[in-house]
Parts: C-alpha cells; structure tokens; sequence
C-alpha cells in the first residue's frame, strides 16, 4: 500500500513539473522563433564547422533535446526554455550547462536541470554544445580572448543586476 501511494506522489509531483494537467507548461506558452530566424539558425549550424557539428551530436547525445526545444534541428523538448531565443553568448551558454543552478529562466523549476553535465562532459564537448546552442540561437561564438577561468565556467551569466 506505502508503494503504490509513493508511485502516486511521484506521479503527481512529476506531472506538476511538466505542467501535464494544469493547462500548457511554460515551454509551450514561449513563443517560437520566425521562419526567417529558423532559416537563418539552420544556415549557421550547417556552416558553424566541426566544432558546432560536434554539438549538435551532444545536444543529442546527452538528452538535451527531450527538454529543450531548437526549431532548426526539429527538438521539440517542452520541460526546459527554449534554446532558439537565447539572447546569451557561448562562454555564458557554457556556464549554464556546468552550472544550471546559479541562475534559471523564470518560470521554471530551480532543480530541473541535471548538476552533472561538467562530470560527464570534457571541456571542449561542453564547448561545443555551447557553440551549438549560440549557432542555434544566433549568440556570439566563444571567446572574447581567454579570461584563465576556462570555456566560461566561472563566469557571470550575462544577464545583468546580478
């Protein structure tokens, strides 16, 4: 009996978090990118090299794309903010893969994200990921010159007011 009531509050709390029963989640109330930006995102991922490429294989390798959505590659993930309508550049992109709790996208659950990304990643995989994301996005590439701190972990977000 205490097992089958755990499934049910483990059930419930999980539908709370994607939204399922209490209308539309967050990530379908976020307004998509135009045709023009899509078109304009798939030119710069299919030009952005082997580094961006690269990304592209992690977004899907690592499941990015069951919770985030990117228009221009067909992710549809609706649990997490959109990626297509970043307004951030790779190193801060970078430093929200390594460290999702520092700052989330209102609206969203503080804890959504996983913490391990740094763990199971290497620096030049979350750079890549990162490059793809600012490619998708329409973001600055990475690097403004080397700050000693290492493909934006450590940095600010960007998002002022901090």
């Amino acid at each position: 009996m205490r097992l089958a009531l755990a499934a049910i509050v483990v059930l419930v709390m999980g539908c709370a978090v994607a939204g399922i029963g209490t209308g539309t989640s967050r990530a379908e109330r976020e307004s998509a990118p135009s045709q023009a930006a899509v078109r304009a995102a798939t030119q710069r991922i299919a030009g952005g090299g082997g580094t961006v490429a690269r990304g592209r294989r992690l977004f899907a390798d690592q499941g990015c794309d069951r919770c985030h959505a990117i228009a221009a590659v067909g992710a549809g993930g609706m649990l997490g903010p959109r990626l297509d309508t970043l307004d951030e550049d790779a190193d801060d992109i970078a430093e929200s893969i390594v460290q999702p709790r520092d700052e989330t996208v209102d609206g969203y659950p503080e804890k959504l994200m996983p913490t391990d990304f740094a763990a199971r990643m290497s620096d030049d995989d979350v750079a890549a990921l990162a490059a793809f994301v600012a490619a998708a996005s329409g973001g600055e590439a990475a690097g403004g010159g080397d700050d000693g701190r290492g493909r934006g972990r450590g940095r600010g977000r960007g998002r002022g007011g901090d």
